[in-house]
């Protein structure tokens, strides 16, 4: 579905004219991706990319645009549309839908060890230990490689159509659960256990307990499989879920907290969270906020200026799963540690949609990056995919902003980039946008990989340290592509359109008056080097607009290495 999505973009003319100050052809930006088995959970719109990087704005485009003309109910069918795997738009009643989805997961995973979860939640923690001998390293390593062989054997025993069939059946209900309610007596009803306030129905099915509470306030603390509440500023106690969970809250300031696997979080399972209207706040711990593992896990929150805090995966968040994050209006907070807002990982789909709102996105200082610095931190956030190299390609993560003036805050790895065969971005609609991140971000693609930051209008500030703003390292795509606006690219070295080791870097500016800084002009704004017995390419387009560059000029050409090419057109 989403690999049919070319049409002629005029800036790749432009980009013709650059290449041949360099002796090539667009034919000629391609990778070599057979140094590594394809393992079968790959996507195939890596490969196409891989194939033909030049695709990548096109697709990431068409995929903002089919998620903002999808409708809530048809969500999950989009993100299947990816893997690809077919499921069938069904029409269900509200109950009967929880009680087949109940069903579907107790028979997808009737056969799969328990085991399986607790491996990839080891993979994914993060807990670096800085004292640790080289001896103790190869024993960690030897064991991380037996949990990623465990899990690329077992997860291939689900039956995720089956499994994301539940999960859009599920939805649809969810969607169209007022019709349910038109037809059940609502009256208030005794104490109930698990709820401080009035209820207006409640029943007990084989999969779970179902309430309904009235239009005051109500505090919310039982393991309900379904709760729906019609109004008042309520606050959401919530548990691991089993199988399924649902929460529909019609108007209100509520407050959603949690611990791991809460909060619109689907594991093993199917989690929706539906907030209507209000200014909410939502917290939770690891695995959280739209995040699905062995499973889908969906927040959509319709109205009002909203908080998100989490730690790990969270906020739109998929590994074997698809995790969804969805907020229509506000201004929003999103706060997260690690592998959050719109983190993909190994057969995972992953979104992140602000539709409208001036809002901040910031992955806090918490878990150092003891490899590269000990005074910066992973962020593996932001439009980010990694997988477990190299075993386990990694999945599609996106952020997409449709309006408002948005801010990013990174450090290592954000920001529409990717690790090993997987697609990382962000697709900004409009708005003047501020991106701020130290190094592998902002369009940064790193070992065999897609990492593409799309900015569509609005003046725009850039300021990372390096490997960013349009960098491919290692046989990556990094793509950094502003289409108007008067922009500014601040950044220190190896960035604004450089390709590093059999790379591919792209800085391309459509449209405005922008200025370009660097501190190390030797290998940023267009560089391209030999390396491993072919070329690594960058190239930096400035299509229209008076520029300003601290080495370059406007209205000029100049090349940076073998294979690195700036232009900056009339």
């Amino acid at each position: 579905m989403l690999l049919v999505f070319l049409v002629a973009q005029t800036w790749t003319t432009y980009l013709d004219s650059a290449l041949l100050y360099i002796g090539m052809t667009r034919a000629d930006l391609t990778f070599r991706y057979d140094y590594s088995i394809r393992d079968s959970y790959r996507f195939p719109a890596v490969d196409v990319l891989l194939n033909d990087p030049l695709r990548t704005s096109d697709f990431l485009i068409a995929l903002d645009s089919m998620f903002w003309s999808c409708p809530d109910h048809e969500l999950v069918k989009l993100g299947c549309a990816l893997y690809p795997l077919k499921i069938r738009s069904n029409n269900m009643k509200f109950m009967d839908a929880c009680s087949s989805a109940a069903q579907r997961v107790v028979s997808v995973f009737s056969a799969i060890p328990a085991e399986l979860h607790g491996v990839f939640e080891e993979l994914t923690t993060f807990s670096p230990d800085l004292t640790s001998s080289i001896e103790e390293e190869k024993a960690l390593e030897k064991h991380q490689d037996s949990l990623v062989q465990y899990l690329e054997e077992h997860a291939a025993l689900i039956d995720y159509a089956s499994l994301f069939q539940a999960s859009a059946d599920l939805l649809s209900a969810t969607t169209h659960s007022q019709s349910w309610l038109e037809h059940i007596p609502l009256e208030p009803l005794n104490a109930i256990p698990g709820v401080t306030g009035t209820v207006l129905y409640y029943a007990s099915h084989a999969w779970g307990e179902v309430v309904v509470g009235d239009s005051n306030t109500n505090v919310y603390t039982g393991d309900f499989a379904v709760i729906i509440d019609l109004g008042g500023d309520d606050m959401y106690q919530c548990s691991d879920p089993d199988m399924i969970s649902i929460i529909i809250d019609m108007a209100g300031n509520d407050v959603y907290n949690g611990g791991d696997y809460t909060v619109g979080c689907g594991a093993w399972g199917t989690a929706i969270v539906l907030d209507k209207l209000g200014n909410d706040t939502y917290t939770a711990g690891n695995y959280s906020l739209g995040c699905g593992v062995f499973g889908v896990g969906i927040l959509i929150d319709e109205a009002g200026n909203d908080r998100y805090y989490g730690d790990t995966f969270t906020q739109g968040a998929g590994g074997f799963g698809i995790g969804i994050l969805k907020d229509c209006a506000g201004n929003d907070l999103y706060n997260g540690a690690l592998y959050a807002q719109g983190f993909a990982s190994t057969y995972g789909i992953s979104i992140l949609g602000d539709q409208i709102g001036n809002d901040v996105y910031t992955i806090r200082a918490k878990y150092i990056d003891e490899i590269r610095y000990l005074d910066h931190y992973l962020s593996l956030s932001q439009g980010f995919a990694m997988g477990f190299r190299p075993d386990l390609s990694a999945g599609i993560g996106v952020i997409l902003e449709k309006e408002g003036n948005d801010y990013y805050v990174g450090d290592i790895f954000a920001q529409a980039s990717s690790y090993w065969y997987g697609i990382g971005g962000i697709v900004e609609s409009s708005g003047n946008d501020v991106y701020v991140a130290y190094q592998y971000a902002q369009g940064a693609g790193t070992h065999i990989t897609i990492g593409a930051l799309i900015d569509k209008e609005g003046n725009d500030n850039y300021l990372s340290k390096g490997v960013s703003q349009g960098c491919g390292h290692d046989l990556s795509l990094g793509l950094l592509h502003d289409l108007a606006g008067d922009d500014s690219y601040v950044a220190f070295d190896l960035s604004q359109g450089a390709g590093n080791a059999n790379g591919i870097g792209m800085l391309v500016d459509e449209t405005g008056d922008d200025s370009y800084s660097a501190k190390r002009p030797h290998n940023t704004q267009g560089y391209g080097d030999f390396r491993r017995e072919y070329g690594s390419v960058g190239v930096l387009l400035d299509i229209k607009g008076d520029d300003d560059y601290r080495d370059g000029e406007d209205r000029c050409v100049w090349t940076n290495g073998r294979y690195g090419a700036g232009v900056d057109f009339e």
